[in-house]
């Protein structure tokens, strides 16, 4: 994705809510490439319009009506008048014109709506506007349709879009060319040649070419990697990085170093998903720029064929978008270990040196997820439960109960170094809860002759951040009066 100027792209994140005119005005004065503009024009007056020939050095514009024709005429009148008095700059060529007359402009031109309705650009879009800026009431086209319908006929768009009783979403990206790609979703491949069918056949249900999968074969030694290969003759999107097996962690970071889409997403293929899973997590996210967009998940019991949609708080307040980094914090707490339920921005990853480490043989998306709610600044979340996770297979790290589970230990090292040092109280608490929270869960499965152990480690780890009256009282808050006593029984013996 190439980078933009941070005032042409000021609507995109947090800003992105206080998208105005002035943004149009940048976005046509710094794409040097827009000599032609369209102008469609809803409740917009004579007035905004000569105020953006203030800021522009447009060659040629066409001023599209939805009023009558009479109308139309006096306002291409007053127009050629204000700028015969020096009122403003006009374009060499300046003409109005009816809406049903509009048949698209020569060469390289943009579009730009003004507080139009969505329904009224996506017949404007067969004219191929290389460009597309302004704002839009979503109405009955949604702000989704709006993007994927401009995405295939515009190469650049910075679009607002209003919603009734909601906060305004902004649709923003650049094309790179035609091998740009939006989502990247990285599958870690371990002998799961039983279910990678399954797998393969529900993320490739959504056919949009600006997606890509990502297998990596982690030393595989059994059919995953054949059957890949199978799918990728009938399916270009999909690739296959074969590497030398060196635990979970090395092959998703693997992935993510040849991943080239703007957001990135995780399946692990003996799971699956709902084939629209992608297109509504990349709606949520595209249209608003979001760090983070997360959906619910279910749990899959292999046994059985059970399915069971996963209990946690994650829907207020995060379905029209957070950016409440205070908020977005308490996911650390109360979101469960689950990256594969959501995708992330690219960018926001590499800014904040969020990678897999290599080190971490097991339990990766541990860290991961501590370090992406620490850091994100806008999270989404969509209320559908859209993944399958499958539980009861033979080998899961899930099911360990040994010394496999000292590995938290490594875990909470490493974050301590990472996002403990960042001195926010908030943080540190919920960082310490995450860490009851997953010893808890370790203490309830470990075999007999590796607790001794497990529970001195514990202490020391709950010990090395903050003291046992600072994290007591933070449990009884946050996780209630139960587990602050558990915790407390934990750190005494």
């Amino acid at each position: 994705m190439q980078k933009k100027n941070a005032s042409v792209s000021g609507g995109v994140g947090v800003e992105g809510r206080n998208w105005n005119m002035e943004e149009l005005e940048l976005f046509l004065a710094c794409h040097h490439g827009i000599r032609k503009a369209a102008f469609l024009v809803g409740d917009c007056g004579p007035e905004r319009i000569e105020e953006i020939f203030q800021y522009t050095d447009l060659e040629q514009c066409c001023i599209i009506c939805p009023w009558p024709s009479g109308d139309i005429g006096i306002l291409e009148e007053r127009l050629r008048n204000d700028a015969a008095r020096g009122l403003f700059h006009a374009p060499h060529s300046l003409t109005c014109v009816p809406y049903y007359q509009f048949e698209g402009m020569e060469g390289t031109w943009a579009l730009c709506p003004i507080r139009c309705g969505g329904e009224d650009i996506l017949p404007l879009l067969k004219y191929h506007p290389a460009y597309l800026s302004g704002s839009v009431e979503e109405g009955a086209v949604s702000a989704f349709r709006l993007w994927e319908e401009c995405r295939t006929f515009c190469r650049n768009v910075g679009l607002k879009t209003w919603r009734q009783g909601k906060a305004p979403l902004f649709l923003d990206w650049e094309k790179k060319g035609g091998e740009e790609k939006e989502l990247s979703v990285i599958l870690p491949v371990y002998n799961v040649a039983p279910y990678i069918e399954k797998c393969l056949k529900t993320v490739t249900e959504w056919k949009a070419d600006y997606v890509e999968f990502i297998f990596v074969s982690d030393g595989s030694k059994d059919q995953s990697a054949a059957i890949v290969k199978r799918w990728m003759k009938q399916d270009s999107r999909i690739r296959l990085i074969e590497k030398e097996n060196g635990g979970c962690a090395s092959a998703r970071q693997a992935g993510l170093e040849y991943a080239s889409g703007r957001y990135i997403g995780f399946v692990d293929p003996d799971d699956f998903i709902d084939g629209n899973m992608y297109r509504k997590l990349l709606k949520a996210a595209m249209c608003g720029s979001f760090d983070i967009s997360l959906c619910g998940y279910n749990e899959y019991y292999e046994n059985s064929g059970t399915v069971k949609p996963a209990e946690d708080s994650l829907w207020y307040p995060y379905l029209d978008g957070c950016y409440d980094s205070d908020k977005i914090k308490e996911l650390i707490t109360y979101c469960r270990v689950a990256i594969w339920r959501g995708i992330y921005r690219r960018k926001f990853l590499e800014e904040n040196d969020i990678n897999f480490h290599t080190d971490i043989r097991r339990f990766d998306d541990l860290p991961f997820k501590v370090e992406t709610f620490a850091q994100a600044k806008s999270v989404v979340m969509i209320p559908e439960y859209l993944y399958y996770y499958r539980l009861e297979r033979e080998g899961q790290d899930v099911a360990a109960d040994d010394e496999r589970l000292y590995v938290h230990f490594d875990i909470f090292r490493h974050l301590n170094r990472s996002v403990g040092g960042m001195r926010n109280q908030k943080l540190t608490d919920h960082l310490q809860m995450c860490k009851i929270q997953t010893h808890r869960y370790a203490l309830s499965k470990i075999k007999e002759e590796y607790r001794e152990e497990y529970l001195k480690r514990t202490r020391e780890d709950l010990n090395s951040l903050c003291d046992f009256r600072r994290t007591y009282k933070a449990a009884n808050m946050i996780l209630g009066s139960g587990i602050a006593e558990e915790y407390r029984k934990i750190m005494t013996g």
